[in-house]
């Protein structure tokens, strides 16, 4: 890879890490944000789900934005956005504002979740593809950990606003740096033809090591309809492969929010310190990005279905195990890294199985959708967990609840790999047969 593709790679990265500091921060600050307001358990579930629920909506919304004015300005647009709505929630004086704020960053944060990925893979080459997209996954994690690390900085001397603070005054800076080094999608500027569209391919294949090019390759147009490609998606077998990718999804999104939201807030609850509590979500954060990373490596040798099937089955053995660890502060902290480990690489793998399974003309819509579906998993379960909470349940058997998802995750996946990969012949029969 060229200097100027790892620039474009590690922007891609940098900018996830932000977006994952700017969504999971409420997890870290929450505690505190309770003592002062004194918020019951169900409220604080239904403002850790304000940022996942906006980030669903920015999905759905603005995402399809990029394939308009494209994927450059659509995340310059939505730094500058996810800035101001952590400012905002600094400033916030009652629930309701804050509850509006976290929408906002969660909304600006989805737009980017669903572009980042594929100016990513745009930019890698073809060899490192499957890793480095693993890689950027680990953004997320690795922006909660740092979301941790400044809340045991600034909580007992700022105080929770200043953790808001400082997420707003980082992200204004990467939109600072974004906006020198962030280059546009080529595949953009080739079928969108924007203003100077061969002026900025051509800047950018130079920097790539590429000879310029004296006029934009012709654009073919698309074998099928968006519709008839969306109803491919639910005849015959890929209708199958369709319910057990959102089933899937959908769990592996219970699993990984539930614990990445709540587990400083229930260490808490079972006795421990802040403090410890603080570092039990940070480790937990480390667990996921560890499990991305490894997943990502592990793929190409063991086949990424039964490799993120015995992530959730392993995922589910391991909540339940912290849920017996939780009077013990050194193996809880231990258990919370496994507990990020699988959880993550869960989500992580979904992401890598789908495009497989799927003809070529299906799998943006097909991963656009599932993505789309399984935010129903993140937003429900900070609500689930509030509201078990408030009616009394112990920490230990949330995190043995929160276990049943796994189970249901590792079957699903399971059952994908009896499918294995579409044939290409077969998707065309498919959409052949449509009216």
């Amino acid at each position: 890879m060229s200097r100027a593709q790892v620039r474009a790679v590690a922007l891609c990265l940098v900018i996830n890490l932000v977006d994952g500091f700017d969504l999971l921060v409420t997890s870290f600050v929450g505690p505190a944000i309770t003592r002062q307001w004194g918020l019951s358990p169900s409220a604080v579930g239904v403002l850790l789900s304000g940022g996942l629920a906006g980030m669903a909506v920015g999905g759905l919304f603005l995402a399809p934005l990029a394939d308009r004015v494209g994927r450059r300005r659509l995340t310059l647009g939505c730094l500058a956005l996810a800035s101001l709505g952590m400012l905002a929630a600094a400033a916030a004086q009652d629930f309701g504002q804050l509850l509006a704020c976290r929408v906002v960053t969660g909304a600006a944060v989805g737009a980017m979740a669903a572009g980042l990925p594929v100016l990513t893979s745009e930019y890698a080459n073809h060899r490192r593809r499957g890793l480095v997209v693993a890689l950027i996954t680990t953004g997320y994690g690795l922006g909660s950990v740092i979301a941790g690390i400044a809340s045991s900085l600034l909580l007992g001397a700022f105080g929770w606003r200043s953790v808001f603070v400082f997420g707003a005054l980082v992200t204004a800076l990467l939109f600072a740096v974004a906006l020198r080094f962030l280059p546009e999608s080529m595949d953009f500027l080739v079928a969108r033809r924007p203003r100077q569209a061969l002026e900025k391919l051509n800047r950018i294949l130079v920097s790539l090591g590429r000879a310029p090019v004296d006029a934009l390759p012709a654009v073919t147009s698309a074998a099928t309809s968006r519709k008839v490609v969306l109803d491919s998606l639910f005849r015959g077998r890929n209708a199958v492969r369709t319910v057990l990718v959102w089933v899937a999804f959908v769990s592996a999104q219970l699993m990984f929010y539930f614990a990445s939201s709540w587990t400083p807030s229930l260490l808490l609850k079972a006795g421990m310190s802040g403090q410890q509590g603080l570092s039990g979500g940070v480790l937990l954060s480390l667990g996921g990005v560890t499990g991305a990373v490894v997943l990502g490596l592990l793929v190409s040798r063991i086949g990424p279905r039964r490799l993120t099937a015995a992530y959730f089955g392993i995922g589910a053995l391991v909540l339940i195990l912290f849920s017996f660890s939780l009077g013990t502060l050194a193996t809880a902290l231990v258990v919370a890294v496994l507990v990020g480990l699988f959880l993550n690489g869960t989500v992580t793998g979904i992401n890598v199985i789908v495009p497989g399974l799927y003809p070529a003309e299906a799998r943006a819509t097909a991963l656009g959708m599932a993505v789309a579906v399984s935010r129903l998993g993140a937003v429900l379960a900070p609500l689930l967990a509030g509201f078990l909470l408030q009616a009394g349940w112990a920490p230990g058997a949330m995190f043995r609840f929160f276990a049943i998802p796994g189970a249901i995750g590792a079957v699903a996946t399971l059952l994908l790999a009896r499918f294995g990969r579409v044939r290409e012949n077969e998707a065309t029969r498919v959409v052949a047969r449509l009216p």
